[in-house]
């Protein structure tokens, strides 16, 4: 279970953790965080979708409703949780990391994240321990929930005045793509747009200097 670290769950997807680690934490959120409605979203990475998959079943078997936001990034499943009073979100996503690896990043209510110390561990233990997960009586229902004008509209709101600017923007092949044209228009120029989840121009870290030289 090495993929349980202080602030998520990620690791190398099928060596760290694998779909059915995926489906616990789904089937055991509820229960943690006591609720019976819970966010779910994902960034692109190939692993994503069977993750998700897991997820959604966790969360529906335990008797739960899943809001499902699709694609999207991980600032927008915060605001989401927030904005729309969720007590529960996922985000499926290995943040900066590379394609192998995968993981969920855990929020309450006001976004505020779940971490090690404030619920990973005890799923971590309820895991570990083979707790059962019994099919609740009447399974939770998977709802499809579009909040893209919402986020775009809020993110606008802090938008400055650039013109005066040349601008250069790295999308790395992620989330980004969703809401850069949308903020910034055909002003700067954009490097390597489109969602791929092998990221097949450079991982999307920018500690690493090789992956910004294009930039």
């Amino acid at each position: 279970m090495g993929a349980f670290h202080a602030y998520d769950i990620r690791g190398i997807y099928n060596v760290d953790f694998d779909k059915q680690t995926a489906y616990k934490v789904g089937y055991f959120i509820p229960q943690l965080l006591s609720t019976d409605k819970v966010a779910v979203g994902r960034d692109c990475r190939v692993s994503s979708d069977e993750i998700h998959s897991a997820v959604l079943q966790g969360i529906t078997d335990a008797g739960a409703d899943v809001y499902d936001l699709g694609l999207t990034t991980t600032p927008a499943v915060y605001f989401a949780t927030a904005n729309y009073g969720f007590k529960a979100s996922v985000q499926i996503t290995a943040s900066h990391n590379g394609p192998e690896y995968n993981g969920m990043k855990v929020s309450t209510e006001n976004a505020r994240a779940v971490g090690y110390d404030a619920g990973l561990k005890t799923i971590k233990q309820w895991i570990d321990e083979d707790r059962p997960t019994p099919v609740a009586e009447k399974r939770g229902e998977v709802h499809q929930m579009n909040i893209y004008e919402d986020y775009l509209e809020f993110l606008l709101k802090y938008k400055g005045d650039y013109s005066n600017l040349k601008i250069a923007m790295d999308l790395s092949n992620g989330m980004a793509n969703l809401f850069a044209r949308k903020i910034f228009g055909g002003q700067p120029d954009y490097l390597f747009e489109g969602m791929y989840g092998r990221f097949p121009n450079h991982e999307p870290n920018p500690l690493v200097q090789r992956y910004v030289e294009a930039l």
